[in-house]
């Protein structure tokens, strides 16, 4: 009853910790375990912390950075010039995108010397040398897993050149992020940066300098000694103290009821023992004892197997290449708290059990028919006090402000605990109110519920261990669901419902292959290349502009939010890669849109397709206008701030029907043609292969097929089938660790409960009862108990789940959204009951317990 849970609890909070990346760790991780890393922007901020501890700047329009003194072209005169400002040596980063293959796979690719010093816990060989010229690389695990080569020549596009790569070995890179290749630093690059080796720290004062230059700064430094608290990035809590938390209070609900349920099946030893001439200190001494040894020794014993089982499932919980996980983290410090609590949470049981000792009936002890004390009057009524303050404590939370250092979740916990005691308060009432009802119940359930009623503190003990893992898992899926249902209600469809997207190459012509595989796993599927356009702005590299549509009486300001928010009367199209605008060549969009004659003469002659009916989706509604058969629009920099350009093209109006019947009105308003949309100075990027069956959506058999065809690395398939959650791991951990301790809860009390009852099962055995009587009052017993414990926990982790649904759905002003997880608690109302009542069927036989008779 204790080693059990505190192994699970301590399993999990070596896996979670692991999982949950701190500050320090988040940041060893981006710096490679060097000092610092600093990261050329090309503007200055003002320098602020992240939630990580990084120094970075929330300027919506930064101003372009002064040059380094000795900024030079060149990746060696920049490393010169950042190890001058310095004062020490630095060594040059950069992260490039090359793509490799026919289908142009995109790649990850991280530049930096392997025999510079700084390096030497960053990159692992594990097979083949280390590169030895710029033009030779490493591939890691995720590069292989992408397709790329273990060894041999890859050519791979960088920019608009194509260069020759040889692959001379395999390794591990320890820096956050996902990679595939590791070579030299790179001329062509997507981002560059620094890292700092060394004992000398890189501090606040350095990054306040280095971001007067336009640096970003990582420094391990300044997280452990940051210049003021960091922010949090959701409702200020994390995961990882949730974890904790929740274990402690997990030890506290299963370890107190099971010495309480200990405590007294040793009346009838401690009464002998006080027959025997022992005073009552004595057996205060021997039970305090017994609760000292048993619940260190279980506790001890739990935390060790718990602990060497999280050490031992994390390799396998981290051996995925694709994601980004930190070194295994065994907390000390939270197994220790689990140890220390469980040991003291025995202790406390047995010692209120010992209060007992004095006022004990010796005869009632022995003869098995001990009841406990009648409850007091003033118990009921702060039960209810308690629990309706608990309630109100968490609902009142939803309306303090949130952030930083914000007690918002404390109180909700603080309130969800007061409120569980109030219920456990009331217990010993609510179970002789029921006890009353039930007079006219069958005889094996009444008989249940009065001794339910005859022996409350065993029974509330039960209850609590149950209940209190009920209702918290009960608000953690009630968060889970409402932060899913928020989701869901943002989620924007890639494309109509039961169609395809194929993604994955960069342009048209490396669709064609994609197609003609589509069509050999079904000639009847039809194939549709299509793509997105991007602004470029004018006399920058690589930056780009978005779209957005003017309705009449509207400003530039009133749609890029330059007014503070967009106005509501104003909200119409803002396009960019992948939303907005769908371009295709004519005759395919004919086809996939079903226009007519003269929708596709617009097309043909350079006008746009405007769908100009409202369209409601997360955000609003959505509406674009025509002026004398144009569309006016500005193009949006939200990075700098110039005044928008303005533009002005012809278009004709169509419907959202039209729309929707080859893509979500929701996602696109706008069709151009390929031809017009480079007219206009757009360019065309985002290349995708829309697949759809013509008679109706794509079945799962054919969406396995073409997934099947398609298992290409780089490729992505998907079919739109609505909203998916997405996983959370984490999350599902805790969730999975309370379902099970609340099973355990359940089938653990029920075991010991059914020993207590052997006792007055041999009574009636010996006036005449039915031999199955004996059974079926221990499934009623066990029954009545979880049914109780798990509807109530449910019901009350429902009440406090619903403030926290509330706050993590509207953390920036956002109408809130609670889902309620009925199914879910309703399949512990009934798995609860029935898994205590199978526990009591088995450990209660049906043959009638034997009275042993013993001699004078």
């Amino acid at each position: 009853m204790i080693a059990i849970p505190v192994a699970v609890i301590a399993a999990s909070q070596v896996l979670v910790a692991s999982f949950d990346l701190s500050p320090r760790e988040w940041t060893t991780l981006a710096t490679g375990g060097n000092q610092a890393s600093i990261d050329w922007t090309g503007h200055r901020f003002e320098p602020d912390l992240n939630s990580h501890g990084q120094v970075v700047g929330d300027d919506p329009a930064p101003a372009e950075a002064p040059a380094l003194p000795g900024w030079g072209k060149t990746l060696a005169l920049r490393q010169a010039a950042v190890a001058r400002f310095l004062n020490r040596p630095v060594a040059t980063v950069t992260w490039s995108t090359p793509t490799f293959g026919v289908a142009e796979l995109g790649l990850m690719m991280v530049g930096a010397d392997p025999r510079d010093p700084s390096m030497s816990g960053v990159i692992r060989l594990t097979e083949g040398r280390l590169p030895a010229s710029p033009h030779e690389v490493l591939v890691t695990a995720h590069g292989v897993r992408s397709g790329l080569p273990t060894s041999g020549d890859v050519r791979l596009t960088l920019g608009d050149a194509v260069a020759g790569y040889t692959v001379v070995g395999r390794a591990d890179l320890q820096l956050l992020g996902s990679y595939d290749l590791i070579g030299y630093p790179q001329p062509v690059h997507d981002e560059l940066g620094f890292l700092v080796p060394g004992d000398r720290p890189v501090t606040w004062d350095d990054a306040t300098r280095l971001a007067r230059y336009g640096f970003q700064t990582t420094s391990l430094d300044i997280v452990a000694h940051p210049p003021r608290p960091l922010p949090t990035s959701g409702p200020g809590f994390g995961v990882g103290e949730v974890a904790l938390v929740v274990g402690l209070v997990e030890v506290a609900l299963l370890v107190g009821p099971a010495f309480a349920i200990g405590a007294a099946r040793q009346r009838r030893s401690l009464a002998l023992a006080a027959l025997s001439g022992a005073a009552p200190r004595q057996l205060r001494r021997v039970a305090l004892g017994q609760a000292l040894l048993l619940g260190s020794t279980a506790a001890l014993t739990g935390t060790l197997v718990g602990a060497g089982a999280g050490i031992a499932l994390w390799p396998v919980w981290a051996s995925d290449p694709t994601e980004t996980h930190g070194p295994l983290d065994v907390p000390v410090g939270a197994l220790t708290l689990l140890f220390v609590l469980a040991v003291l949470t025995a202790l406390g049981s047995a010692l209120v059990a010992a209060r007992g000792l004095a006022r004990m009936s010796l005869v009632s002890a022995l003869n098995g028919t001990a009841r406990s004390a009648p409850p007091g009057r003033g118990g009921p009524i702060a039960g209810v006090l308690l629990l309706v303050a608990g309630v109100a404590v968490t609902w009142w939370s939803v309306t303090l402000p949130r952030g930083a250092g914000s007690p918002v979740i404390w109180l909700c916990l603080a309130g969800g605990l007061a409120a569980l005691a109030g219920l456990l308060l009331g217990m010993p009432a609510l179970l002789r109110v029921l006890a009353r009802l039930g007079a006219a119940a069958p005889v094996a359930l009444r008989m249940a519920l009065r001794d339910l009623a005859r022996h409350r503190g065993r029974a509330t003990a039960i209850i609590a261990s149950v209940a209190g893992g009920v209702l918290i898992l009960t608000a953690i899926w009630t968060s889970m669901g409402s932060t899913e249902a928020d989701s869901a209600r943002r989620h924007l469809p890639i494309t109509r419902t039961g169609q395809a997207v194929v993604e994955g190459v960069a342009s048209e012509s490396g669709l064609a292959g994609l197609a003609a595989t589509v069509r050999s796993v079904d000639p009847r599927l039809r194939t549709t290349p299509v793509a997105g356009v991007d602004v470029p702005k004018p006399g920058s590299d690589g930056e780009t502009l978005s779209i957005a549509a003017l309705r009449k009486g509207c400003t530039a300001a009133d749609v890029s939010g330059g007014t503070g928010r967009v106005r509501p009367e104003c909200r119409s199209l803002v396009a960019y890669t992948g939303t907005g605008v769908l371009v295709g060549t004519t005759r395919d969009l004919v086809r996939l849109f079903g226009l007519d004659a003269a929708q596709a003469d617009a097309l043909t002659h350079g006008r746009l397709l405007v769908n100009t009916e409202p369209v409601t989706e997360f955000e609003g509604t959505t509406v674009n206008e025509l002026d004398h058969g144009r569309l006016h629009v500005v193009y949006l920099d939200y990075l700098v701030g110039p005044e928008p350009r303005a533009a002005s093209f012809p278009a004709v109006a169509i419907s959202s029907e039209v729309i929707g019947r080859g893509a979500p009105p929701a996602r696109y308003s706008v069709l151009a043609s390929t031809t017009t949309a480079a007219s206009l100075g757009w360019s065309v990027n985002g290349w995708q292969l829309l697949v759809d069956d013509p008679d109706g959506p794509i079945t799962p058999e054919t969406e396995g097929a073409l997934r099947e065809a398609l298992a290409t690395p780089g490729i992505h398939f998907q079919v739109e089938r609505g909203f998916v959650p997405e996983p959370q791991p984490v999350l599902w951990l805790i969730a999975g660790t309370l379902a099970l301790l609340a099973v355990i809860g359940a089938a653990m009390s029920t075991i010991l409960a059914a020993a207590e009852l052997r006792p007055f099962l041999a009574t009636f055995a010996a006036v005449g009862a039915p031999p199955t009587l004996t059974r079926r009052l221990a499934i009623a017993q066990a029954a009545v108990l979880g049914l109780l414990a798990s509807g109530l926990g449910a019901l009350l982790g429902m009440a406090v789940g619903a403030p926290i649904g509330i706050i993590s759905t509207s953390w920036s002003g956002e109408e809130p959204v609670v889902a309620l997880p009925w199914l879910t608690a309703g399949l512990f109302v009934v798995a609860v009951p029935l898994v205590a009542g199978a526990v009591a069927a088995i450990s209660t036989s049906a043959k009638p317990p034997s009275i042993t008779a013993r001699p004078d």
